[in-house]
């Protein structure tokens, strides 16, 4: 085989092996990580809140 041929096939070769690292890489996003922030105080003090016993008429 000549050498220009051994050359080109090389150089394929090493161009499908960097084309399949990149894809693998691409394929599978890093996880998630997931933050556990504990119990959070309510946005409005509950004492403040006004309920209704009824329906208001419109």
């Amino acid at each position: 085989m000549p050498a220009s041929r051994l050359i080109i096939l090389s150089v394929a070769v090493a161009a499908a092996g960097g084309a399949g690292y990149v894809a693998k890489n691409m394929v599978a996003p890093p996880p998630q990580v997931v933050v556990d922030s504990g119990p959070q105080a309510p946005a409005v003090a509950l004492q403040d809140v006004l309920v209704l016993s009824g329906d208001v008429p419109m």
